[in-house]
């Protein structure tokens, strides 16, 4: 398995050029949209593909904007579904660029729904880490600027990245030793 932040075939600009390092909070982005009844699944709440597809098109345009240009997801980390959302619900996803390495960014997107029928607070219906990488104008990886981190919320966030990467790393070495077929 090759790292997300492995050298590209051919050499991408100099990392001297690589822009300084920006807050976290500069990359947030938010997507909302309202669960209609059109929406639903069998069981009469909101399709999971609804919440999937929100939550990595509120991770592209993080990573673009961060990537002050087009990027790609590589994978997704993790998924996890905290309770359903129903017709009438408001959803919103924010995301935020919590790590970087060299070409990619990794992404955390956090779910809430405003329900139509009793509180009006966000209750969280999903979590989701999402790891894209910046590409040029011919696909080929790109060096990306730094995050920093500033809040105790940021600093915990930008501390798990590590962990994922160490079982995103682990899980590899694990599988190798397996001798599963490559999937690519």
């Amino acid at each position: 398995m090759t790292s997300v932040d492995a050298a590209p075939q051919t050499p991408t600009a100099d990392l001297d050029s690589v822009p300084a390092g920006k807050p976290m909070s500069e990359s947030r982005r938010e997507l909302s949209r309202v669960i209609w009844r059109a929406n639903e699944n069998m069981f009469g709440s909101g399709k999971g593909t609804i919440i999937l597809e929100m939550i990595d098109d509120v991770a592209w345009a993080t990573a673009a904007r961060h990537a002050d240009g087009h990027a790609v997801t590589v994978s997704l980390d993790d998924m996890t579904f905290i309770s359903p959302v129903w017709p009438g619900d408001v959803v919103s996803a924010y995301a935020q660029v919590e790590d970087t390495g060299r070409t990619s960014m990794d992404i955390g997107v956090y779910v809430s729904a405003r329900r139509m029928k009793g509180s009006n607070d966000p209750e969280p219906v999903a979590e989701a880490h999402l790891v894209f990488v910046a590409v040029d104008d011919n696909g080929t990886p790109r060096p990306v600027r730094p995050v920093t981190p500033e809040t105790d919320t940021e600093y915990a966030r930008h501390r798990a990245v590590a962990i994922r990467r160490e079982h995103r790393k682990a899980l590899a070495r694990a599988l190798a030793e397996a001798a599963l077929p490559a999937t690519r």
